[in-house]
């Protein structure tokens, strides 16, 4: 009997914090607030109880502004909930504690989730964008060998049309840039005959998809591809291509802060996000890959290796100051071009 007043105590004490709670949750989030429209508007449709107030950083910016919250004052507002692809950024806010555990149940797979505080809610295929007039005559790359020959043999044609990210800026390009060069030599190799053309690099991928579908850029390497799928189905100017030795596939994921003002109302938009509902809004209303069901293995090429950038502490290896003033270091000797 006691125990079953004391269980009926903390439900009531708990529903009562829940309503005591603001009824807005502020999402700072690295994901491009048009790609979310429509999962943000099923949500409140669902939960009209709830609103979200949505703020849009770039991956970097977003990691150290949160980052900075740790030592600022109790009068500056903080998120709910913190949204980013660059995965390692995110392991490495959450490994510092900043999540509160969630108790949720994900539908992904095991790789796109980390210790019940971060959780991936979509796929994400790293690509290579291309303008689809400047490669009607010409063979696409099967392999970063062949990419890097192929800009390598025709400097006239690729030299100062080809696009990158700045890995200085961006967040989830470095990510990408570390997980290419544990992968070998043929990485590096690329990497090199990209700064031998005059590679263009650019903060974002929304800028390399304008410049490609413009003819300005023939290709843009390392690009997120679900936004890039969704350019290439509005715009016959742009097509997407997956390299076949292997493409990265990572996720897009949430975590909910310990200073959050409204813990239930923060973990429920969570669960949206990787909730069956949540995942067919993301596969059927936005420009987003669900994580879970049908929709992101049919947007791959026949023959490609995939390699999931798997969700864990290894991701902060090259997060080590050291490590990445290395890494920097040698990856700027490459560049020759810079985009503002």
């Amino acid at each position: 009997m006691r125990l079953a007043r004391l269980l009926a105590f903390l439900v009531v004490v708990g529903l009562a914090a829940c309503q005591s709670e603001p009824r807005d949750i502020l999402v700072w989030s690295a994901t491009d607030a048009e790609a979310m429209d429509g999962v943000l508007a099923q949500f409140a449709a669902r939960n009209p109880d709830l609103t979200v107030r949505y703020t849009e950083y770039n991956t970097s910016e977003l990691h150290a502004a949160v980052l900075a919250l740790e030592t600022a004052g109790p009068d500056v507002e903080r998120p709910d909930v913190v949204i980013s692809s660059a995965m390692d950024l995110q392991v490495d806010l959450v490994n510092r504690g900043m999540a509160i555990p969630l108790g949720i149940e994900s539908r992904g797979p095991d790789w796109a989730n980390w210790r019940g505080e971060l959780y991936g809610f979509t796929i994400e295929p790293v690509a290579m964008i291309y303008n689809v007039a400047a490669f009607r005559d010409r063979t696409l790359p099967t392999s970063r060998s062949e990419l890097a020959g192929m800009i390598r043999d025709e400097p006239d044609v690729f030299n100062g049309r080809v696009a990158t990210y700045d890995i200085t800026r961006s967040g989830v390009g470095y990510m990408f840039a570390t997980q290419d060069a544990v992968r070998g030599y043929q990485s590096t190799r690329l990497v090199e005959t990209l700064g031998r053309a005059g590679v263009r690099t650019f903060c974002c991928t929304g800028m390399m998809i304008d410049g490609v579908a413009t003819g300005d850029l023939m290709l843009a390497y390392n690009v997120i591809g679900s936004y890039s799928l969704a350019a290439a189905a509005e715009d016959p100017r742009v097509a997407v291509h997956f390299l076949s030795d292997y493409t990265l596939v990572f996720a897009r994921s949430a975590f909910v802060p310990h200073w959050t003002r409204a813990p239930h109302a923060a973990t429920r938009f969570v669960a949206y996000l990787v909730s069956a509902a949540g995942q067919a809004t993301i596969a059927g209303g936005s420009q987003l890959l669900p994580l879970a069901g049908p929709g992101w293995a049919e947007a791959m090429e026949a023959g490609v290796s995939q390699a999931p950038v798997r969700m864990s502490p290894g991701l902060l290896t090259f997060l080590d100051k050291l490590k990445k003033e290395r890494f920097l270091r040698e990856w700027r000797l490459t560049q020759v071009q810079d985009v503002p």
